[in-house]
């Protein structure tokens, strides 16, 4: 024996787990099967379950409640044991000879149970203990979303599949998640971009979303609300009916992640399907593509995998393994430079007075920060100056205000372990005004007119106070 190998030892009264288990071969480690000593139905499966595989090199025979048997592994460096009696006194025994007889040995314990009885946990730093519920939750859970998602593809597919004209709608400066999954829906209904439009009510204006669109070569049509009953399907995507403030006529289809009232909120749209605890739009529709077995090229992957991104800041809010399974399988495929190109465009220089100018007003109290900018040229502003002041420490809450449009705009941002910013946004916002979003992010619109008569003035300063009285009242 090589004492620089490694061992792979499984120790268990599960012939069917040896089965599964002895296929695995981990690289530069030996695999050895615990089989009873003493003739038995359990030795003969577990026989027959190694012989299938590599013969009885794999067995090592033995009685696991004696020290020599452990000890005849003592040389084997790495040792990694998988554990799973289910019998609790063989269990037990066994375990209590590794950590005494191997010292060094790595053991995964496998215990039945459900999860949240018995949790996953590291004990002294060299025994994994999962249950099997646990351990089978991912993969067939994934498995059970890409049957559900099969039939979703097909009936998304009869849905809008009869119309000659198509209208993917996405929101008002939409978002990289919201023009990823148009593409991707449009790439999933075998279309062109003549027939099948990505359409908003609003022009796009932050710059890694116009950096997006000219290097992926994604064009959005501005249309008005009367012009979209000109085609024959609607769909929309990475938003919902009820964000708007005025009735959209006919939708056909509506794929997004944002939260909902209810359950079922849109039961005379033909096609829902919402899901508020994905972190992003786009991981919903790679799973559409994955069901239909579309190619995914690279500029459809670097889409989407930016979409993700950009909803989740780089996984870290609000996902679940959905996001990551989805991020996984595009990052092979996407474009690393045209990705790094879109993440990182160039700031315009006006943006340059519009921070100064929000850094010398902002007031900061019980952890919540508010600006005020006045009115801007651009909406984008307002976010963008709400991500940067969110780095300042011991900031819980941002809050950046802006008049565009004739509205009051607000970006909300938190830490993410505070108060949800949506329900905050929705009770800010208490019937008069138009907005929400998720745990850590979210967006609130007021009409100018309808604020100057509630509050008395429009100026930066005005608005950032009263501003500031409603988040220290919701948020804190």
């Amino acid at each position: 024996m090589d004492a620089k190998s490694g061992l792979f030892l499984v120790l268990t009264d599960d012939a069917e787990l040896v089965s599964t288990l002895v296929h695995l071969q981990p690289r530069n480690m030996d695999v050895r099967v615990w089989c009873p000593s003493k003739s038995s139905t359990l030795q003969d499966e577990i026989v027959e379950a190694c012989e299938a595989i590599g013969g009885e090199d794999l067995i090592a025979k033995g009685e696991i409640g004696k020290t020599v048997f452990y000890k005849q592994w003592a040389e084997y460096d790495p040792i990694c044991v998988v554990l799973a009696f289910r019998d609790a006194d063989e269990h037990r025994t066994s375990r209590r000879h590794i950590l005494d007889d191997l010292p060094e040995a790595i053991i995964l314990s496998l215990k039945h149970g459900h999860p949240e009885e018995s949790p996953r946990q590291l004990a002294g730093g060299r025994e994994l203990i999962l249950t099997w519920a646990e351990l089978l939750s991912r993969p067939v859970g994934a498995e059970l979303r890409h049957i559900q998602t099969t039939h979703l593809v097909k009936e998304v597919r009869q849905v809008l599949g009869e119309g000659d004209r198509i209208a993917l709608l996405v929101q008002p400066d939409p978002d990289p998640d919201g023009l990823a999954s148009a593409l991707a829906l449009r790439t999933i209904l075998g279309r062109n971009k003549v027939s099948t439009p990505i359409v908003s009510f609003g022009k796009v204006t932050r710059p890694e979303n116009l950096a997006m669109m000219r290097l992926l070569d994604i064009e959005v049509m501005r249309i008005t609300p009367k012009e979209l009953t000109e085609f024959d399907r609607v769909a929309m995507l990475d938003t919902q009916p009820s964000h708007f403030g005025f009735s959209l006529g006919r939708v056909d289809a509506v794929i997004d992640h944002h939260p909902t009232s209810n359950s079922n909120p849109y039961p005379n749209i033909p096609f829902v399907d919402i899901r508020h605890q994905y972190g992003a739009t786009s991981t919903i529709l790679t799973e559409y593509l994955r069901a239909a077995a579309c190619p995914i090229g690279q500029r459809l992957a670097t889409a989407l995998l930016y979409g993700i991104k950009a909803d989740t800041l780089l996984l870290n809010r609000e996902v679940i393994d959905a996001d990551l399974d989805a991020f996984v399988s595009l990052y092979p495929s996407i474009n690393y430079n045209l990705l790094r190109r879109i993440e990182k465009p160039e700031l315009p220089m006006k943006f340059a007075p519009v921070l100064a100018d929000a850094l010398r007003q902002m007031v900061c109290e019980s952890g919540v920060v508010v600006s005020c900018l006045g009115q801007v040229e651009r909406e984008d502003l307002i976010p963008q100056v709400a991500d940067f002041l969110l780095q300042f420490e011991d900031v819980e809450w941002v809050v950046c205000a802006g008049l565009y449009d004739g509205n009051v705009v607000m970006s909300v941002r938190n830490v993410g372990y505070v108060k949800n910013a949506g329900d905050v946004v929705k009770r800010v916002i208490n019937g008069w005004g138009l907005g929400g979003g998720h745990r850590t992010m979210a967006k609130a619109i007021f009409p100018q007119a309808e604020w100057k008569n509630r509050f008395g003035s429009l100026s930066a300063l005005a608005v950032r106070d009263v501003v500031l009285s409603m988040f220290l009242q919701e948020a804190v």
